[in-house]
């Protein structure tokens, strides 16, 4: 069982789920590494997972059952959730704080059946596949109404937060929307003197300056934000937004696909692999219609430290415009 906490000092919650505790930890310091003997996410090992939700063929239809060995994506229930309901699924007061037991849900995409351990090594088609499975549980979640708000996300490599190596995308169901969340509604919301949106005004910026600039697509800009929190740092953005990411069409999920496996080749060339983070920002499914959805890769290659948990003022030891340089081809 797990439960979601509110602190009114630091204006957050947190999530106590020590379920997560059971995960298997495949990456481990080298000198106590322990290996799975069968991956559960390959091909022809489904029945070591939970059952499968969704499964997709290389045209991204639907399957009947993945265990064919025609599936090129296939999406499960995460066996060891962030959220698991409690047997009052109410909020309450705990002295200061609050106490949710709202259920949650999380569930695994694996993009691909064979063993790979980094999003520069699949196909466009399977990535592009991926995102597309993850556009049929985004609106299946959005017309339901049972959760606040979706994050998709990857993270590749220990120190990014995996604990299985073979890639895979998560995406977390929460039952409550942050203050962080809600302010990006009401800036994104808000009227802008230009009459262009906040993000509409930040792609018209990056596109003169360029300074910042690693690539450009029909759709999609691909920049280094000009108050990039960690070094290499990039956001993925759609040029116009006007609708939620689960309604776009297959062609824009290819580009975003092939700019992220851009990235992310680039990226490991030049600092030797790093752990790193693929996120999906959107909006709570209340904003969806107003959202101005965009992705963002962070390499993992410098620690947070006191100051930054201490004041969440983050110090970036590579400018935006030093990396956008080196990224670029």
């Amino acid at each position: 069982m797990s439960d979601l906490r509110y602190d009114p000092v630091f204006d957050v919650w947190t999530a106590i789920s020590e379920v997560r505790r059971e995960r298997p930890i495949e990456f481990v310091p080298i000198e106590q590494s322990l290996k799975q003997l069968i991956c559960p996410f390959c091909l022809g090992n489904e029945l070591e997972t939970p059952p499968t939700i969704l499964a997709l063929d290389g045209q991204a239809r639907r399957l009947e059952h993945e265990q064919n060995g025609h599936w090129l994506a296939r999406v499960i229930p995460n066996k060891f959730p962030t959220y698991v309901g409690g047997p009052s699924p109410g909020t309450a007061a705990i002295g200061p704080f609050l106490r949710s037991m709202r259920l949650g849900d999380q569930e695994l995409i694996i993009p691909t059946p064979r063993h790979v351990d980094s999003l520069a090594e699949l196909t466009v088609e399977e990535m592009t596949t991926a995102l597309r499975a993850a556009q049929y549980r985004l609106e299946d979640k959005a017309q339901r109404g049972v959760i606040e708000h979706a994050m998709l996300f990857v993270n590749c490599r220990y120190d990014a937060g995996a604990s299985i190596a073979h890639i895979h995308f998560q995406m977390i169901g929460s039952p409550v929307t942050t203050t962080a969340l809600q302010g990006r509604a009401e800036r994104f919301g808000a009227g802008r003197s230009s009459g262009r949106s906040l993000m509409g005004e930040v792609i018209d910026f990056e596109r003169r300056e360029q300074v910042r600039l690693v690539r450009e697509t029909d759709d999609f800009l691909m920049f280094c934000p000009f108050a990039s929190r960690m070094a290499f740092q990039v956001w993925i953005v759609p040029r116009q937004c006007i609708r939620p990411i689960w309604q776009v069409p297959i062609d824009h999920l290819r580009q975003i696909a092939e700019l992220s496996q851009f990235y992310v080749d680039r990226i490991e060339r030049l600092l030797s692999k790093p752990a790193y983070n693929w996120m999906l920002h959107q909006l709570p499914f209340s904003s969806a219609q107003a959202d101005h959805w965009f992705i963002e890769i962070v390499p993992r290659v410098s620690k947070t430290a006191g100051y930054e948990m201490g004041t969440d003022i983050w110090v970036n030891p590579v400018a935006p415009e030093t990396a956008a340089r080196q990224l670029k081809v």
